[in-house]
């Protein structure tokens, strides 16, 4: 860790608690957006995934978009998973089964069925890893979906930022990715996240697009409280990592960054939204 990522890590913790007094509006509702689990951070997801049980009122986006099911006393957690990776029908699902967790899992289409060497390119070009990745098939998708405390979401059908494209080059990507994934699961696809989903990577005709596939909702990184004067296709998501220790952790979900990022992406935020 950089004396800079550490220096900011404690300021989250510092401001924590007063983000958690500041923010009065209840009930309360954060999302996690979390990636790929590798195998070092198995144990560390288990132990997360069953503290978050404990401690929060983990709840559906549905859920939480409606306000049903909520808890006014204690913070209520939606948990989404990004990306399609193999670990998610083999490891992830299998947890949250286990512990009665729901979740939303957003998959680009077009990672499904990769053989390794297509599945290495896709992860260095699409998502800017280096690594060896896998990702879901076909068959892994279909059992998600089937199970009724999960859910699929969209999130372009090749993973492209958004923010970088033609309306056209947008449209496709986002309705192509939706049908394909309904035509798959047999089901709607009702919620979205933005590939990358930092204000950069968004765009006023991305919005449009994505209003006019018929989502009910789509999600950023940028992390936030849901109020009730929130814009549906720009909501808020804390962006962590299960190998975080439970003190930054707990600090991410109770506000400490959301004033360091709000000055960080407030400008940019408005500006491609105009």
């Amino acid at each position: 860790m950089s004396s800079r990522e550490a220096a900011r890590n404690s300021l989250i913790r510092l401001l924590a608690p007063a983000a958690d007094l500041a923010y009065r509006e209840r009930p309360r509702v954060r999302v996690i957006a979390l990636h790929d689990v590798p195998e070092r951070a198995r144990d560390a997801f288990a132990t997360k995934m069953s503290r978050l049980a404990r401690t929060h009122n983990v709840v559906s986006l549905a859920a939480a978009l409606d306000r049903t099911g909520l808890d006014k006393g204690r913070l209520n957690v939606a948990l989404t998973f990004d990306d399609g990776f193999e670990e998610h029908a083999s490891v992830v699902a299998p947890m949250l089964r286990e512990l009665g967790l729901p979740a939303t899992f957003f998959i680009p289409s077009g990672s499904l069925d990769l053989s390794q060497p297509e599945a290495d390119r896709f992860a260095k070009n699409a998502l800017g890893r280096c690594g060896s990745f896998r990702f879901l098939r076909r068959e892994d998708v279909e059992l998600i979906a089937a199970e009724p405390n999960f859910e699929i979401g969209g999130h372009t059908a090749h993973h492209v930022d958004v923010g970088r494209l033609g309306e056209d080059e947008v449209a496709f990507e986002i309705v192509e990715d939706k049908a394909a994934l309904e035509n798959l699961t047999g089901r709607p696809v009702r919620f979205f996240a933005f590939p990358f989903g930092s204000p950069g990577n968004l765009s006023a005709q991305a919005l449009q697009a994505i209003a006019d596939a018929g989502y009910r909702a789509a999600f950023t990184i940028v992390p936030g409280f849901w109020s009730r004067n929130r814009n549906p296709y720009l909501l808020g998501r804390d962006c962590l990592s299960v190998e975080m220790d439970d003190r930054l952790w707990d600090a991410f979900l109770r506000g400490g960054y959301d004033a360091l990022s709000s000055l960080k992406y407030r400008r940019r935020l408005r500006a491609a939204t105009e």
